[in-house]
């Protein structure tokens, strides 16, 4: 049997662009946050001057606004206090901790 199958895309259009959106400003997220880790959180856009803090902000409002929209299309897919989202929160709580534990042990 063929591991190959039939791909096509949505289609529903409504659904398609939304789901086309939030790939979208989630690349421009991934392209901010790269640029945090490259230049620093406060530093900034050589050619702009604006501050990748501001940028990291803006695109981070981008996303969560893709991800209102699609789930306002798709109630599916509300994520906002379930309970994975819940579950992971505070993980990365617990992690943030470890962390902080972390940094104040070392000399």
């Amino acid at each position: 049997m063929s591991e190959i199958t039939l791909w096509k895309p949505e289609p529903d259009l409504i659904l398609h662009q939304a789901l086309g959106k939030l790939a979208e400003e989630l690349g421009e997220l991934t392209q901010i946050v790269a640029r945090c880790l490259i230049q620093g959180y406060t530093g900034s856009d050589p050619k702009t001057q604006q501050h990748n803090y501001v940028r990291l902000r803006e695109e981070m409002a981008d996303v969560l606004a893709a991800i209102d929209w699609l789930s306002e299309l798709r109630h599916d897919l509300e994520t906002y206090d379930s309970p994975r989202h819940l579950k992971k929160l505070k993980g990365f709580r617990q992690w943030q901790k470890m962390l902080e534990d972390d940094a104040r042990a070392a000399p």
